[in-house]
């Protein structure tokens, strides 16, 4: 009992800290404690995952980011409006609203490191056990070396072979959090969290489960495929997206919805049946991401723009009229997303890989690889989930072929954190019609598809 309350009392400290700690937070004699038996391992590890779910990373900053500042969000409200910066592109090292992320992401390095340096003290584990402890550990660390990236470094087609600045690599622990040092490259970055997915592939293969409830809300090899597949349609590996992608769409394991049971299937609390893998919040009204989508909620500011629903046809299931629920606040009608309200103003869990996008993720990549009957294919398959009655999209022209996934991305994948990253990753520009102050529009390319590095 006393050995529980120290380790929660340890995660506790972890996840609120504002500050890079200057110390190590486990001594030695803390390690050799935590991990003597199995239970205590695998509360660190539980508690890698509550920290994916911290406001600031999935639970709000990291989530609503690249909606912000892609033209997907505005605010529905004239005062303390959320992410401002961002909206404005003006974070800089002294303000800057993705800091407290920096921090988390580098302080969840540090605890999935140490499940990975000391998970072998564990006595009471065997192989297949300590191995999903380190399948965990390993896909974690990808997830988070690419969110950092993807945040505060430009996209690798930004500079030829991504030799240009990533972020600071946590390959190993060092005796603090805070990161020091000098940055990686793009390249190096992505290198390191491939070859982090690909161990944790190999682990999770000789493991076995060591957790309760749906195995959609843990982790496992079919997620760290998922991740493959977008880590590399950002790093134009387009051979190696249609590889990853398509091991999962022949799975058959993650069905679409239909077009008649999309809206509902958002707005319940069960799983998607398309789901790979969510972040389960369970029922709650508060504390979850859904509330500041929540037009009910205090926190609910987060608005769709014009810009946005102007991509959808009428008929459109993800459309203004079935996907969004409309709210008179400070006396304007806003529309808020559906996809985060689950029943009786619960909050739904958050989707981090959806088969809609991958099947997405390689019908860019075949475009790419310049087989446009294929690219077709997976495109008019989500185009024609949303609307059945609309004609196939036909063209033999790559650009136009492309041009149409992307768009096709924002409808199906919006508010759920990928706008900004398309067009920085396709080195488009921004341009936002239905915007507020100052730098509504950014051209490509510019300093600021890279957010700065928080000074503390």
């Amino acid at each position: 009992m006393k050995k529980t309350f120290y380790i929660l009392s340890v995660l506790i400290t972890l996840s609120s800290c504002k500050k890079f700690l200057q110390e190590e937070p486990y001594n030695q004699i803390a390690l050799q404690d935590i991990f003597k038996d199995f239970e205590g391992a695998r509360t660190v590890l539980v508690g890698c995952y509550d920290q994916l779910k911290e406001t600031s990373y999935y639970m709000r900053d990291m989530s609503v980011f690249a909606d912000m500042a892609g033209g997907n969000i505005k605010h529905a409200r004239a005062g303390n409006q959320f992410q401002l910066e961002t909206y404005r592109f003006q974070n800089s090292p002294q303000i800057n609203n993705m800091a407290n992320f920096y921090i988390d992401a580098y302080n969840l390095l540090y605890r999935c490191n140490n499940i990975i340096e000391n998970v072998q003290r564990v006595a009471d584990a065997d192989s297949s056990k300590k191995n999903r402890m380190l399948a965990d550990a390993y896909a974690i660390k990808a997830i988070v070396h690419f969110d950092l990236a993807r945040v505060f470094a430009q996209a690798p087609g930004f500079s030829a072979g991504a030799t240009h600045t990533g972020v600071i690599l946590r390959k190993v622990n060092t005796p603090v959090i805070e990161p020091r040092g000098n940055p990686s490259s793009v390249k190096e970055v992505y290198d390191e969290l491939i070859a982090d997915a690909a161990k944790a592939i190999q682990y999770y293969r000789n493991s076995v489960d060591i957790y309760d409830g749906d195995t959609k809300f843990w982790l496992g090899e079919n997620a760290i495929k998922a991740l493959l597949s977008r880590v590399h349609l950002y790093n134009r590996q387009w051979q190696q997206t249609v590889t990853y992608s398509t091991e999962l769409i022949s799975s058959n394991l993650y069905p679409l919805l239909s077009s008649s049971n999309y809206t509902t299937a958002w707005r319940g609390k069960a799983k998607l049946s398309e789901s790979i893998f969510e972040l389960a919040f369970g029922n709650r009204i508060a504390g979850s991401l859904g509330s500041y989508y929540n037009p009910l909620s205090t926190t609910g500011q987060l608005a769709a723009t014009d810009d946005l629903f102007n991509l959808f046809d009428a008929n459109d299931v993800r459309g203004k009229n079935t996907m969004f629920i409309s709210a008179v606040k400070e006396g304007k009608t806003w529309f808020f997303t559906k996809k985060y309200l689950g029943i009786n103003d619960t909050s739904n869990n958050i989707r981090l890989f959806r088969i809609s996008e991958v099947i997405l993720n390689r019908a860019e990549a075949y475009a790419e690889l310049n087989d446009l009957p294929n690219a077709l294919l997976d495109l008019n398959r989500i185009r024609k989930r949303a609307n059945p009655s609309a004609p196939d999209f036909v063209s033999t022209d790559k650009d136009v072929v492309i041009n149409e996934i992307l768009n096709e991305r924002r409808r199906e994948l919006c508010f759920e954190g990928h706008l900004f990253f398309d067009l920085s990753r396709r080195g488009r520009s921004v341009v936002r019609t239905d915007c507020t102050g100052a730098n509504c529009s950014i051209t490509y390319p510019d300093p600021r598809y890279a957010v700065p590095f928080p000074i503390f």
